[in-house]
């Protein structure tokens, strides 16, 4: 039988997959459209490939057959864009400035710099879009600004990774909103300008450091109009011509935008083909509104940082599979959203493999196909777990929210508050504290005692090898941090202020934070310092990193670091903790017993908090009250048993790789590109 154009099988069932035209490439979530046909019989995957062929073709002519003028907006309607995102950068950064200077180790000048150094970024990043590179004139242009070379080379690994991350491209639905409110169509040059016009507001307001570092409280609209003159007078090599970025952006925004999940619907071509979630008819002419929505809700959770990328992920993941659900359904509005499909979601839930999600495959399977594998398994031993199933809901029902709060009619009868699945015991039995018998049982390893080599940590030996299986471990206990808070440390992370050394646990490139609350200073135990621990950190800044564990980190892996740590460690904490019925306790347990010995060393519920980096109790420990002196926090950790002892200290050992600054042996090559030609 001759191929099926534009059709692929995997796995047994086909798909449809094209490439997108260049012109239009830059305003979708991938180069290529790629549907799930949903079935494995040739003939019926020919009739629906050459349907949607036919209908791209359509979709393609007339994206590209539109025309758009080559003025786009007035200068006026850019001076508005302009000031809009001036002021609310200004915003923004006014409310950073004013919670730094209630930090113990606050320096204005360390502050402007950084807010200097993220101006330019932002200028750049306007400019040049994923092309964002600092060359040599900028950088000599940033030194005549005041800029060291230093701060050249932070604001080129911040770029670096902003883009990686998709930095350079805002979302979407902001963009559209800075077009709206000056009355402009979202064209596909008008996204393209006003997200260059944008990122040079925000550029400006980092600028404006006299207004947060000296006192210099000038009024907003007499800055605004100052900065908009200013602004007037920059020089075109500074910034780079309009079309110069139009054309950076188009060129590489390709690769740079992360893919949409596969199977669910065709991702429009053009902006103004998107679809409408009021259509009265359902349709294939853009994404299903439950991943476009819920792409708007994602973006602005990331852009308020409130949602790091991991979770990110796992919304974009249920997103997906409800939208897959649904039009199967054959629902594509998402006013016709009722209980009921919430509900048929949760049974698929309960009915698939409970590996469900880790395969990249599952994203192209259907439902009956994901129901089909978890058929297989003893009824017992399908679905998902109870906690993943009512994070899924909570995604969700964030979604509704954000429904609902763009004038959307949604059926006020939703209630997932009913399908949760019910907790079986409480929080405090569900992931249990390590008992001392556990703590001293891990400290008695060979990781930490001394080891045959470096490759074998839990063979006994004479080598003590200073890492993050080491010190992290070590700090887990002392501190009570979560694993990626440990992890992710950076050496500037480490610091010391009045004879007390303590972390600062705070947002940065590598990591975020759970929350707000998650902001803290934990100063550091007696035994951290008597075991080398500042000796270790002042080694790793010499050898020039800048993670206090530069063993965890592999240069081709986005996993979060945390996941590297649990690795290594996993197989030691099983010989510590032998007792089957107490496998239960993972690295996490580490702070639950923290907790546990403060709370029974009668520790203040208040200094608990501040020292796990809980919320306060009401409003007055939340509003009116400052976190713990660092003095007070250190005599009441000192409280916590030392179990470490019996631990000598020893010289400074760092990993071979490490020390060598040599690539790590568990990071994986690098594929080989093939050459086509």
């Amino acid at each position: 039988m001759p191929a099926i154009a534009h059709a692929y099988r995997r796995g047994g069932s086909y798909s449809w997959r094209r490439r997108i035209p260049l012109p239009l490439i830059r305003f979708c979530r991938s180069t290529q459209l790629v549907v799930s046909l949903g079935t494995r019989e040739p003939a019926r995957a020919r009739f629906l490939a050459s349907q949607l062929t036919a209908h791209s073709d359509q979709l393609f002519h007339r994206a590209m057959s539109e025309p758009e003028p080559d003025l786009i907006m007035s200068r006026r309607q850019l001076d508005g864009i302009f000031r809009e995102s001036l002021l609310a950068h200004l915003e923004k950064l006014d409310r950073i400035a004013a919670a730094e200077r209630g930090e113990p180790h606050f320096d204005p000048e360390a502050s402007r710099r950084a807010d200097r150094r993220m101006g330019w970024i932002l200028r750049i990043l306007g400019a040049r879009g994923a092309a964002a590179t600092i060359d040599t004139p900028l950088a000599d242009e940033m030194r005549r600004d005041g800029l060291n070379d230093l701060d050249i080379e932070e604001a080129r690994a911040t770029l670096a990774a902003m883009v990686r991350q998709n930095g350079h491209l805002m979302p979407r639905a902001r963009l559209e909103g800075l077009l709206a409110n000056q009355a402009v169509a979202p064209t596909m040059t008008n996204l393209s300008l006003a997200q260059e016009i944008a990122f040079r507001g925000m550029s400006a307001a980092a600028f404006a450091t006299e207004r947060r570092y000296d006192g210099l409280r000038i009024e907003e609209v007499t800055l605004r109009d100052a900065i908009l003159m200013r602004e007037a007078q920059v020089p075109p090599e500074a910034t780079g011509s309009t079309a110069t970025a139009r054309t950076a952006h188009s060129q590489s925004n390709a690769d740079a935008v992360p893919p949409m999940p596969t199977g669910v619907a065709i991702v429009s071509a053009s902006p103004d083909l998107a679809l409408d979630a009021t259509d009265q008819e359902p349709h294939n002419k853009g994404i299903h509104p439950i991943i476009a929505f819920g792409e708007a809700m994602i973006a602005g959770r990331a852009r308020d940082e409130t949602w790091d990328a991991k979770t990110q992920h796992q919304a974009r993941q249920i997103f997906a599979l409800f939208a897959k659900l649904l039009v199967e359904n054959g629902l594509i509005r998402v006013t016709d959203l009722r209980q009921s499909h919430f509900a048929e979601l949760v049974d698929l839930l309960r009915s698939v493999s409970p590996s469900y999600g880790k395969s990249p495959r599952d994203a192209e399977r259907s439902t009956a196909e994901l129901r089909e594998i978890g058929a297989k398994l003893p009824t017992n031993k399908r679905g998902i777990v109870g906690d993943t199933i009512n994070r899924h809901l909570t995604f969700l029902g964030q979604l509704v929210t954000f429904l609902k709060a763009q004038g959307l009619a949604i059926d006020a009868s939703i209630d997932l508050a009913l399908l949760r699945a019910r907790k079986r015991d409480r929080a405090r039995n569900r992931r249990p504290s390590l008992s001392n018998d556990d703590v001293a049982a891990i400290f008695r390893l060979p990781c930490f005692t001394g080891c045959r080599s470096w490759r074998d940590p839990f063979t006994t030996g004479d080598q003590v090898f200073h890492r993050a299986l080491y010190f992290a471990i070590i700090l887990l206990y002392y501190t009570g941090a979560r694993r990626e808070e440990i992890a992710g440390l950076h050496v500037g992370d480490v610091e010391e202020t009045s004879g007390i050394a303590y972390l600062a646990f705070r947002f940065n490139e590598t990591r975020r934070l759970k929350n707000v609350q998650s902001i803290r200073f934990v100063a550091l135990h007696p035994e951290v310092l008597r075991l080398g621990f500042l000796d270790y950190v002042k080694a790793v800044r010499a050898l020039g990193y800048g993670l206090v564990f530069p063993d965890l980190k592999s240069p081709n892996s986005s996993s979060p670091l945390g996941d590297r740590l649990y690795d290594e460690f996993s197989s030691g904490l099983r010989k510590a903790i032998s007792n089957e019925a107490e496998r239960k306790k993972v690295i996490h347990s580490f702070r639950h017993s923290l907790g546990n010995n403060l709370k029974q060393a009668r520790v203040h519920t208040e200094i608990r908090a501040d020292i796990l980096g809980h919320a306060g109790s009401g409003e007055t420990d939340e509003r009116y009250c400052d976190p713990t002196a660092l003095a007070l926090m250190l005599e009441e950790l000192k409280k916590v048993p030392a179990v470490t002892n019996h631990l000598a200290q020893k010289p400074i050992q760092l990993l071979p790789w490490v020390s060598a600054k040599e690539r790590p042996p568990f990071a994986r090559a690098r594929r080989r590109s093939i050459s086509r030609g």
